[in-house]
């Protein structure tokens, strides 16, 4: 059976807005917008017009399998996932929204009683993103997250009230923002596709926004889950398609380079990583801007920030002697406040030693880096601990990676 879903994804897959379909259609785009959100029943006539306009034929694809297994390939509705996305990143990425809001992503609240958005509403949002940026999630954070989900809530039912142009430009920037850290902690948290859905939110509204730092940098988070969910290639279009923005700033740029490196590192592009890298320390020689977003002092121009994004850039490129100096001073410098930053910095320092031979050296740092690990929460720091765990087994520290493991079991019985 043909979902809303199913005519919506069909829809995006092609590139059309509601607005357009409704044109070609002749149907209301109110009515539309109901049919693919579920609210209103998916008729054979409305099949039809949407076949017509959009040339495809509309699938089920709810029962379509997961994977094909004879070619390896994802699945048709996997595919439609993920060319939607990139879709969206695309428009994005030349500073255009997408044609419909995805603001349904989430259960927004019922009207507040407003019959227009002004400053106070935009400043309430930007005082939710900005306290949740500055939060150190590493050790849950329960009761942040449940902050950020009902301002975001609340800051999307905003969307739909009347207000003036620049006001709907910065509430956006705001929406954008806190999206973007909400999605970045459930990523961490390892629900990789929920967080894909919400950082796509993130894009969408800061592309309507006018920080193009902001939108440089959802867009690179995007590529991180995308990278890590097993497509990289994927990942560094993403940010060549955020690369291509010449307002973003320099430090921005400099940071999208360094992940891109990691990146080209997971897909066996040694070659390309290593240009990447060049050109993340030439955008870093560069005159800084004057005055970055509040958002960007507290991440991307934060003490640290960019010798730890080239540091593991280096180190997936197993440039150890360069990784090692860039993440010694990343660990000199990093704020307190960036807990799992520091861990991964940490823990491919300790596997650094243990490589060069560095007994001592690496005893410190792998319990120091545990020891650090203490009540944090997070899918990608647990990885790394145990990555370096098996590493001192390799390098005949048994002894040290028996004890390091019970550490770990410890702490998470505890």
């Amino acid at each position: 059976m043909i979902t809303g879903q199913d005519l919506r994804m069909s829809r995006l897959s092609r590139g059309v807005s509601l607005d357009g379909l409704a044109k070609s259609t002749g149907m209301s785009k109110g009515h539309l917008s109901r049919v693919e959100r579920g609210q209103r029943e998916v008729t054979p006539a409305v099949v039809r017009s949407y076949q017509e306009a959009l040339g495809v034929v509309v699938a089920a694809t709810h029962c379509v399998a997961a994977t094909n297994t004879e070619s390896g390939l994802p699945s048709n509705m996997e595919d439609m996932k993920r060319r939607s996305l990139l879709g969206i990143i695309a428009a994005a990425s030349v500073g255009a929204a997408a044609m419909e809001p995805l603001s349904r992503l989430l259960d927004g609240f019922e009207g507040r009683g407003l019959s227009r958005v002004g400053i106070a509403e935009v400043q309430a949002i930007e005082a939710a993103a900005d306290l949740y940026t500055r939060m150190d999630l590493a050790h849950g954070g329960g009761m942040a997250v449940a902050m950020a989900r009902g301002s975001l809530e609340w800051g999307l039912d905003l969307l739909d009230k009347p207000m003036n142009q620049p006001i709907r430009e910065r509430l956006s920037s705001a929406i954008g923002l806190l999206a973007d850290r909400f999605g970045w902690a459930i990523y961490d948290a390892g629900d990789m596709s929920t967080a894909t859905k919400v950082l796509a939110l993130a894009l969408d509204n800061s592309a309507r926004g006018a920080d193009r730092d902001l939108r440089a940098h959802v867009m690179l988070d995007l590529s991180t889950v995308t990278t890590d969910s097993g497509r990289p290639a994927d990942g560094v279009e993403i940010l060549r398609m955020a690369l291509g923005d010449e307002r973003v700033s320099s430090v921005e740029r400099a940071n999208l380079h360094a992940v891109a490196a990691r990146h080209c590192a997971a897909a066996h592009d040694r070659r390309a990583g290593l240009r990447h890298v060049e050109l993340a320390e030439e955008a870093l020689s560069r005159p800084q801007q004057a005055a970055a977003p509040e958002w960007a002092r507290r991440i991307t121009v934060s003490p640290g920030h960019h010798d730890s994004a080239l540091g593991l850039a280096l180190f997936a490129l197993d440039e150890d002697r360069r990784a090692h100096e860039r993440l010694s001073s990343a660990l000199a410098r990093l704020d307190t406040g960036r807990t799992r930053t520091g861990l991964r910095c940490r823990t491919r320092l300790a596997i650094l030693n243990m490589r060069a031979g560095d007994r001592e050296g690496g005893e410190r740092e792998s319990r120091r880096a545990v020891q650090d690990a203490m009540g944090v929460r997070s899918r990608r720091v647990s990885s790394d601990l145990a990555t370096m765990v098996e590493c001192a087994r390799t390098h005949g520290m048994g002894e040290l990676a028996d004890e390091l493991a019970r550490s770990l079991a410890q702490q998470a019985a505890a």
